[in-house]
């Protein structure tokens, strides 16, 4: 019989099936994988750009020593005045002849025969003249304020600065030269020995007389020390030769600041 043959071909010819892949879905598993990449690098990009933009670079620069140079026009101290003692004016007696004072009385509101004009008027002294002594007058000359040395027609002069030929050249010059006397004379050692720390700024408000003479008017200082140093620069400061104004010879208000910074 061909039964057991038949059993057999049907065993042999069933044969497992195995699942083909495809082509397109390995691409499609490449896709993905190359899609997940890509978007993980432009989120860091995004994330990177955002950084970027909250947070800057800023350039810091090292503070150097020294004395800093500031136009006298931006530091000038009009909130304060100078104290000017008052000054007594003589008073000049003048001699009378001597002459009986009137007596006041009191009067009645109901006497009318009582003239109140013979009791204060009884003594007419109009056309009496003093005597006086040429030594009894004194004249006594009213000081004039200083005048702001932006607003004097002639700047003062400083050694050196005499070629100048106009008011802006002799103020720069003087402003240039005063600079550079206290850059060379002021000692910063005194702000470190007294602890300070930072940019320690004085100002030191002065006039140039009429005699070309400096005098020191007002100081402001974080400490006394710095403003007794600051004195004693601005007093070694030479004779000049003076402002003048309306042709004559006038003072003239000066502000120095000075700026330095304590370093350890």
């Amino acid at each position: 019989m061909n039964f057991s043959n038949k059993k057999e071909g049907n065993f042999l010819g069933s044969k497992p099936s195995v699942k083909k892949h495809h082509k397109h879905d390995v691409n499609l598993q490449k896709n993905a994988t190359i899609y997940f990449q890509v978007g993980l690098i432009l989120c860091l990009l995004f994330a990177y750009g955002l950084l970027e933009m909250r947070f800057q670079n800023v350039e810091t620069t090292n503070p150097q020593l020294g004395v800093v140079d500031e136009p006298p026009t931006e530091f000038l101290m009009n909130s304060f005045q100078v104290y000017k003692e008052p000054i007594e004016e003589p008073v000049v007696e003048k001699k009378k002849s001597p002459t009986d004072s009137p007596e006041l009385e009191v009067i009645s509101n109901t006497d009318t025969s009582a003239e109140t004009t013979d009791t204060f008027l009884s003594h007419d002294s109009s056309n009496e003249k003093p005597d006086l002594d040429a030594g009894d007058v004194h004249i006594v000359e009213v000081p004039e304020d200083p005048i702001n040395i932006m607003l004097v027609e002639k700047v003062p002069v400083f050694p050196g600065c005499e070629s100048a030929t106009n008011n802006d050249q002799r103020r720069a010059c003087l402003n240039a030269k005063v600079s550079n006397f206290v850059k060379n004379q002021f000692n910063t050692d005194k702000g470190q020995n007294i602890g300070l720390q930072g940019v320690q700024k004085i100002y030191v408000n002065f006039k140039i007389n009429k005699n070309g003479d400096i005098e020191i008017l007002q100081t402001r200082a974080p400490h006394d020390i710095l403003e007794k140093e600051a004195k004693r620069v601005v007093n070694k400061l030479p004779k000049m030769i003076p402002a003048q104004h309306g042709n004559k010879k006038v003072d003239v208000l000066y502000t120095l600041p000075i700026a330095f910074q304590v370093r350890y």
